[in-house]
């Protein structure tokens, strides 16, 4: 965005990052540069926060965050560190050479005894800047185990800058300017907004891990009730006929055979519920007829589990073009969950009386398709926003490089309407699911 100012009879052009509201004001003479970098400075900040916000990684983020910085200012090299139980990891850098045990060397030079000043900058929640650091660093032992990678990139001044959420600390930035390149105020507030938008990477990051864990925990409950209000509410009963059996054969007692007859025949059925219903939750747990069958022969078994136990007519259709080659098993059992996740949502939640279930393969480029759709109530736009196992579902297309979509059939948006729609689509050949 760009401001016009009046100072005295002179207007300047001033331009201001949406993002952090850094100014960059151009001038004549040594002032050109200045305003270039300042120009600089704002592009970096707005493409970090546009890889921040389009994020599928945290440390391709962080390293774009970092190389972002090395690019717009006279920086010889950038890390970004987070910390974790205590521990700090570099998790983004520009402008260091590859060194897999950095933590391993860094937790070596605190024993060594060590100052560390962006674990002062962590700690303080406040930035540190030190001229002439290199110097320092390289002529103290205790340093020693760190000597070889800190000494590569040709710096000399250093600035350590806190990643701060919600007043806490997650990590650092640590920049080393080139000699001769101490950094100014200009310099140290663009440090200070590249490291908020790292900040916000990793808070995404960790905020995409709880929900993570909260739709396990969540998954684990649901299915503790339904083994709870199925198969041990059948077992409860089948002890009761039991004892009730026992009764009728006790000694001293006129057998009734139409009575034994009768209860045993109710252990039988009440035996069989049980059995059909364990096979349910297990097939939940581990779809083992993905080995045995198949994609679409996993899907038509519990399609038809589904029919059998809560009378909803679902009809499968599976059409994958044998050019795309057999797919990962871990993409499968994917495709398959969330297939299953679907037609529960289908069952509990829609009223339908009838679902489809489509499964198919296009390309180029190579892909699957998956759509689930149902006759029933629809959903209303709150619904949509995050409930109905719709987390679980979009990351297990994501973790492929895929999307999801869910809408109504009818294309309402507010009230709910007509049936429902859950589409998934998810790349074939690529490098794997990103972890």
């Amino acid at each position: 965005m760009t401001e016009v100012l009046t100072r005295g009879e002179r207007v300047t052009a001033v331009s201001r990052c949406p993002h952090c509201g850094v100014e960059a004001v151009p001038g004549p003479g040594p002032d050109r540069e200045d305003a270039r970098r300042g120009q600089r400075r704002l592009a970096a900040i707005a493409r970090a926060a546009s890889s921040v916000a389009d994020a599928a990684s945290l440390s391709v983020t962080l390293d774009v965050v970092a190389n972002e910085v090395v690019q717009a200012e006279h920086i010889a090299a950038v890390q970004i560190l987070r910390v974790e139980s205590g521990t700090m990891r570099v998790v983004g850098k520009a402008g260091f050479t590859d060194a897999e045990d950095f933590t391993d060397r860094f937790e070596e030079c605190k024993r060594l005894g060590a100052r560390m000043m962006f674990v002062e900058a962590f700690d303080t929640c406040r930035r540190v800047v030190v001229p002439h650091r290199k110097a320092a660093v390289m002529a103290d032992p205790s340093w020693g185990p760190l000597h070889r990678i800190m000494g590569a990139p040709d710096w000399d001044a250093f600035a350590a800058v806190p990643l701060v959420v919600r007043g806490r600390a997650v990590g650092v930035l640590n920049a080393f300017y080139k000699p001769g390149e101490p950094p100014g105020p200009a310099a140290l507030e663009f440090l200070e907004a590249m490291a908020d938008q790292a900040a916000t990477a990793v808070d995404s990051a960790d905020l995409l891990s709880r929900s993570r864990h909260d739709a396990q925990v969540a998954e684990r409950a649901r299915l503790a009730r339904e083994l709870h209000d199925s198969v041990v509410q059948q077992v409860f009963s089948m002890r009761m006929q039991a004892k009730a059996l026992q009764a009728h054969v006790a000694p001293g007692r006129t057998v009734r055979t139409e009575r034994v007859q009768a209860v045993a025949d109710e252990l039988l059925e009440l035996a069989q519920t049980a059995l059909t219903d364990l096979r349910g939750l297990v097939l939940q747990l581990h779809p083992v007829e993905l080995v045995e069958r198949g994609l679409a022969g996993a899907v038509r078994g519990h399609a038809e589990s589904v029919r059998g136990t809560s009378g909803l007519d679902v009809d499968v259709e599976v059409h994958l073009s044998p050019h795309v080659g057999d797919l990962p098993v871990e993409l499968q059992e994917d495709l398959y969950r969330v297939v299953q996740e679907a037609l529960h949502n289908v069952v509990k939640h829609a009223g339908a009386t009838r679902a489809t279930v489509h499964i198919s393969t296009s390309g180029p480029p190579d892909q699957v398709l998956v759509e689930v759709c149902d006759d029933g109530s629809g959903l209303t736009a709150d619904v949509r926003a995050g409930a109905l196992g719709l987390v679980s579902m979009r990351e297990r297309a994501e973790r492929w490089g895929g999307s999801i979509e869910i809408a109504n059939l009818d294309g309402s948006t507010g009230e709910r309407g007509r049936g429902c729609r859950v589409r998934v689509c998810v790349p074939v050949g690529g490098p794997g699911p990103a972890r």
